[in-house]
């Protein structure tokens, strides 16, 4: 620590802080436009200029270490006045055109203008005219306005790891702009947007809609994944115009990413649901709240007359509340008497918490936010972190700036691959492989003699005979991967101080299964790390709240297991014909979003009764005999628990959609009507009951699972491609297709295709081309990139207009799905 002194007041901060630092950690003002705590200093601006006792000359307190003993005057008439100047020049080319600028009201230049100067400059000189740029989908781009303080083109390039724009030209003519001036082609992550001190960059959806005075501010949790960034919303008369992050505010502290802050106008869309409809010969009709409620509770009372309990079943979501959920669970086991219950985490985080509870003995292993800055070296397996949870993916980038190795193995081209120290593009699926050759040399090299606790784990002689074959040669075999990349990640994973293991498992994801993460965790044993040193969150915003308030067959409320017979999983329920005959579905799309939508569609069809709660009218609503309309995020209020398990509110600041509800709310009016109490008479007096729920403790007691490695399909000529399904950075399961803004930048659903591969099958980009396998076909567009390897075709899975997932299957195997495809053009 160190002692300075500012404006006469004696502060103390830690060693290594500027003066700017300082002065801020004590709420002493210092003005400052190209200074953002996420980025290294610039000093460019010039407007944060102090004055240092025993120095002559100025100092920007941006870039200037704060000293022992330093005294700093930051009001002095020389810093007023070399103020002023900088303000003088900086409003030459400025353009006055504040009361066009949406900008007005909440500008810093405006601000300073005010503070220091006039309004307008005392030099003159030519305004500048560029022209607008008006092609962008989501980002308002006037270079008139620009001050050129860098700190747009310093977040895209240092913080983001994009480098979409950067300073062109030289003197007068220098601006920010794209490449070559071509129109802005990015992530569209809008953090530049909120890096921009001025009106130079905006977000299009906000234009000419309001000024800052009349707007209120209110924060949000994000609906999307399970990083739960806070939001800072921006509503007038009712309605949401814009999102923005907050410095220092939230688990993102401040960062946003494109579902975060322009996703959220889902709420908005046409296909919202407004009244409860009701299927009257054969036609879904508008019918009142009472008449579907009574119709609701007649055939609950006459399934449970002819087939029990267990022809009732039920499917929760990580996209409603804590609320929302525990709701449903009680609905079902009180009022049904029934825990067949269970959600799209069967296929994925149920899969990871089944791989810690047989190796680690726990349930939950939360996600440290920071966990890459605490690694020397971290191993990525087959993840686009930065597209399925994008504010930890910066993380990531912010190790490897920091000196950190980060090596991925992933067969496509990602953006942490692009800024990987190692990356070897791995065949699909073989992640568990390149474990266990991981798990082998560790062996060979002794690292288990340096840890007396691993050779006393359960399994240990099992897992080094199960390994014994995965050589170096066996496991480039199988990999694909040379030699030398293979005995590099050796060296550098296993040679690390401190290590860590990332993926993610989750329902559109086929690469990755329960053997992947339960190898993951042998090798973590292994190396005698903890539970900490494996990172696997969950995908959407609420998964963990959703399977703490006990939505599984297997668990109560609080991970409490069930002793006695647990009731039917979303593989019965969903995927074998008969298996109940009553189905309550909340919040979730299965033919769009989980894998052989065929049989699904089957199992649907079969039902004597099926109910859809949703926000929307979507592809499974449309089988539905009642559909009921929920409120949706923003509309209700409510808890998440997002993937460090943290409880986060989720606040209503705009009024509920027509006549729809929150989804406990509408179950529990249903109980009423079956004449059963589920409590809950208020939503305040419902979250002190769920906050009383205590998690189960668990003590954790490590165990080597040998696992063997296999295909669940393989490839042969008549389907040579293996498809593999995952998310875009600019959507999230099939809820942000109902986003206008997100639909700007990917509006429909898409294959790539190697070059090579194109070439021997005869496609060509941007065509339409029928994607083939053993359980379904379709017919979908082609982008022929050079992101992916020979042997591979990507598919992202959250449109419904192509029903990827007609392809696909399910399996209760521990294996990946992989989905063996062909390929040919249409006509």
């Amino acid at each position: 620590m160190i002692e300075l002194t500012i404006n006469g007041n004696k502060i103390t901060v830690e060693s290594g802080k500027t003066i700017l630092d300082a002065a801020r950690e004590n709420d002493i003002f210092i003005p400052h436009l190209c200074w953002d705590r996420r980025l290294t200093p610039f000093g460019g601006c010039r407007i944060c200029v102090v004055q240092i006792e025993g120095h002559e000359r100025l100092f920007t307190s941006c870039s200037t270490p704060a000293e022992n003993g330093m005294v700093v005057h930051t009001e002095t008439p020389d810093v007023l006045k070399a103020r002023q100047m900088v303000m003088d020049l900086l409003l030459v080319h400025h353009p006055l055109d504040c009361p066009v600028c949406d900008k007005a009201g909440e500008c810093k230049l405006q601000d300073l203008a005010y503070q220091y100067g006039p309004s307008e400059s005392k030099f003159r000189g030519e305004k500048k005219h560029s022209i607008e740029e008006m092609e962008n989908p989501l980002i308002e781009i006037n270079p008139n306005r620009c001050i050129l303080c860098g700190r747009c083109v310093r977040v895209c390039w240092e913080h983001q790891g994009v480098g979409a724009i950067n300073f062109i030209g030289k003197g007068f003519k220098t601006e920010v702009s794209p490449p070559f001036e071509e129109s802005l082609n990015c992530e569209f992550c809008g953090q530049c947007v909120d890096a921009c001190p001025v009106g130079a960059l905006g977000s299009k959806n906000f234009k000419h809609r309001s000024r800052a005075w009349f707007l209120e501010h209110r924060e949000n949790i994000c609906p999307y994944c399970s990083v739960g960034c806070t939001l800072s919303l921006d509503i007038s008369e009712g309605k949401i115009l814009n999102v923005r992050g907050l410095d220092f505010q939230g688990v993102n502290k401040g960062d946003l990413c494109t579902k975060g802050r322009y996703g959220y106008d889902y709420i908005y869309s046409d296909n919202r649901l407004k009244t409860p409809l009701v299927r009257k010969d054969g036609v879904l009709k508008e019918a009142s709240w009472e008449e579907v409620m009574a119709l609701i509770a007649k055939n609950i009372k006459s399934v449970l007359a002819s087939g029990g309990p267990e022809a009732i079943g039920a499917i929760g979501s990580p996209r409603c509340t804590n609320e929302d959920n525990h709701m449903l669970q009680r609905f079902m086991r009180t009022v049904v008497g029934s825990d067949n219950i269970d959600s799209s985490s069967r296929f994925g985080y149920t899969k990871v918490q089944r791989a810690f509870e047989q190796t680690f003995g726990i349930s939950f292993n939360p996600i440290d936010i920071d966990s890459p800055l605490k690694s020397a070296a971290t191993l990525v397996l087959e993840s686009d972190i930065t597209s399925t949870h994008p504010i930890w993916g910066l993380k990531f980038i912010e190790a490897v700036r920091k000196g950190h190795k980060l090596i991925v193995a992933d067969p496509r081209e990602t953006k942490l691959s692009r800024h990987a120290t190692t990356w070897v593009r791995i065949k699909p699926g073989t992640s568990q492989a390149l474990l266990y050759g991981l798990i082998k040399r560790a062996y060979d090299d002794g690292h288990h003699l340096k840890n007396e606790m691993t050779q006393g784990i359960e399994g240990f002689e099992a897992l080094v005979a199960t390994v014994s074959t995965f050589t170096a040669e066996k496991v480039c075999e199988i990999t694909a991967i040379e030699k030398d990349d293979f005995l590099k990640i050796c060296d550098d994973y296993l040679g690390a101080e401190s290590r860590l293991i990332a993926l993610t498992v989750g329902v559109g994801e086929n690469s990755k299964s329960v053997n992947t993460a339960i190898s993951a965790a042998n090798l973590v044993m292994f190396l005698g790390d903890g539970p900490s040193s494996l990172q696997i969150p969950p995908l959407l915003a609420n998964t963990l709240g959703m399977l703490k308030m006990g939505v599984s067959p297997y668990y109560l409320p609080g991970f409490k297991k069930i002793t006695g017979k647990p009731g039917k999983d979303l593989f019965k329920m969903l995927y074998e014909k008969g298996a109940i005959k009553f189905l309550y579905l909340m919040g979730e799309d299965p033919i769009v979003t989980y894998p052989d939508t065929n049989r699904i569609k089957e199992a649907l069809s079969s039902l004597d009764f099926l109910i859809v709660q949703d926000i929307r009218l979507s592809e499974t609503a449309l089988m539905a005999d009642v559909v009921l309309p929920a409120s949706s995020w923003s509309e209700k209020e409510g808890t998440f628990t997002n993937f460090m398990g943290l409880d986060q509110r989720v606040r209503k600041v705009v009024p509920q959609a027509s006549e729809s509800m929150p989804d406990w709310q509408i179950l529990r009016n249903l109980a009423r009507f079956t004449h059963k109490n589920v409590g809950a008479d208020s939503l305040y007096s419902y979250q002190d009951e769920i906050s009383a729920i205590k998690i189960e403790t668990e003590t954790q007691k490590w165990r080597f699972v040998s696992v063997p490695f296999k295909f669940v399909v393989e490839t042969d000529n008549d389907y040579p491609l293996y498809m593999v399904t995952g998310n875009l950075m600019q959507h999230s399961g099939a809820l942000s297709s109902m986003s206008k803004s997100l639909s700007h930048v990917v509006s429909d659903a898409f294959i790539q295709v190697n070059q090579v591969d194109a070439i021997r099958y005869h496609l060509k980009d941007d065509a339409l081309v029928h994607v083939e396998s053993r359980n379904g076909q379709t017919v979908v567009k082609v982008r022929i990139t050079d992101e992916i390897p020979q042997g591979m075709v990507f598919a992202p899975i959250h449109f419904s207009r192509a029903m990827v997932n007609a392809l696909t299957f399910e399996t209760n195997e521990d294996s990946p799905p992989l989905t063996p495809v062909k390929v040919r053009p249409v006509g």
